[in-house]
């Protein structure tokens, strides 16, 4: 049995970039054609050398302010941290210049809003120069295992000094 070849199936013709729909053509890229010719070429040229300006923020302005407003906040917070550093220098006998300016930075970084990370390393500097580190459990227990040792030694002698002996435990 021979087989009768068939006709093969119809397709309709592509209808990108033909005919009434040019919504439908091929995209070109504007800068693959701008590149095609010479003074395309110097035109990218001068485009991709020209300087620019920065966009954002300023460095050092926080997130949620703009430069003007936070001048006034960060002049205040100055202000406060120039009279907190006098008094701290007075309490603490701080003479040293540089740990008065360091001491100044850190208590301004802690009144002006921004990153919660700097703001707490500016805490605990501030902490460092004026308040000591409470003591351990282990050495608070230390302490008092002593003063207690102490104080029955005292009382031992205390007992044989007035002619009596302690008694003794069965």
């Amino acid at each position: 049995m021979t087989t009768k070849q068939r006709k093969p199936r119809a397709k309709s013709p592509s209808k990108v970039g033909k005919g009434a729909a040019p919504h439908k053509a091929p995209k070109k890229n504007y800068f693959s054609t701008l590149m095609e010719t010479p003074e395309g070429r110097e035109l990218r040229r001068q485009w991709s050398t020209k300087p620019r300006k920065n966009g954002g923020r300023p460095a050092g302005v926080p997130d949620g302010y703009r430069k003007a407003e936070i001048e006034p906040i960060r002049a205040e917070a100055k202000r406060k941290a120039e009279k907190a550093v006098k008094i701290m220098a007075k309490e603490h006998n701080i003479e040293d210049d540089y740990a008065k300016e360091a001491l100044q930075t850190a208590v301004e970084v802690m009144q002006v809003p921004g990153e919660t990370r700097e703001r707490l390393a500016a805490a605990r500097l501030v902490l460092d120069f004026t308040k000591s580190r409470p003591a351990s459990k282990s050495e608070v227990t230390i302490g008092k295992a002593e003063e207690f040792l102490a104080s029955l030694l005292t009382e031992e002698d205390d007992e044989e000094q007035d002619g009596q002996t302690p008694q003794e435990g069965p």
